[in-house]
């Protein structure tokens, strides 16, 4: 089974080093049978590997720590067929052009979380504390995706990862339309 494995906050700005060789040598030491990386901040395609979604994020949580020695990233490991319907929500949710005010696919981004937030939590954040960004939450099926339409950039918004994090109280790692896109074509060609 072909998997895509999202790594939140390392390579970023110099911090939390992971060379993608390395990764993909150490991927594969741990029990994943095929891996390929996508760009230096943590999107690895991977088969083989414990086959429960969460126990391959912890095998990989584990490795970082004892190879990288970079503790507490968070780790996501999802279906092509989920990453392939959240795309699709977010598509319809946030058309780029057509006169939608998103115009470009580096300012949709798909947050996905590691759980659903409880639902005390799903109204934490509230629309008009972040406009002009807009946003939705999709739960299905134990799943959950927070797909957000960002005005200016992600790097200018006050509704950045760690916000997210605290107000839903699970993990999460987000990444652009065009990355997603490109990791949805990279599992394609995997399977």
């Amino acid at each position: 089974m072909v998997r895509i494995a999202l790594l939140r906050g390392i390579n970023v700005g110099g911090h939390r080093r992971v060379p993608m060789a390395e990764l993909r040598s150490a991927l594969l030491d741990v029990g994943f049978e095929t891996v390929e990386t996508y760009i230096q901040s943590g999107n690895a395609i991977v088969s083989g590997g414990p086959e429960d979604s969460a126990e391959a994020a912890d095998t990989i949580g584990d490795l970082l720590l004892d190879r990288f020695g970079i503790d507490d990233v968070g780790v996501i490991v999802m279906s092509r067929a989920r990453l392939e319907r959240a795309r699709a929500v977010s598509a319809q949710a946030f058309p780029v052009g057509n006169g939608d005010p998103v115009e470009h696919a580096e300012r949709v981004h798909i947050v996905v979380l590691a759980a659903p937030p409880s639902p005390t939590r799903r109204a934490s954040l509230h629309p008009d504390e972040f406009a002009p960004d807009r946003f939705i939450l999709d739960i299905h099926e134990g799943t959950a995706e927070f797909h957000v339409a960002y005005a200016v950039g992600a790097g200018s918004s006050q509704l950045t990862l760690d916000r997210i994090e605290r107000g839903f109280g699970v993990r999460a790692t987000g990444r652009n339309l065009n990355t997603v896109d490109r990791l949805i074509d990279l599992a394609a060609s995997t399977s």
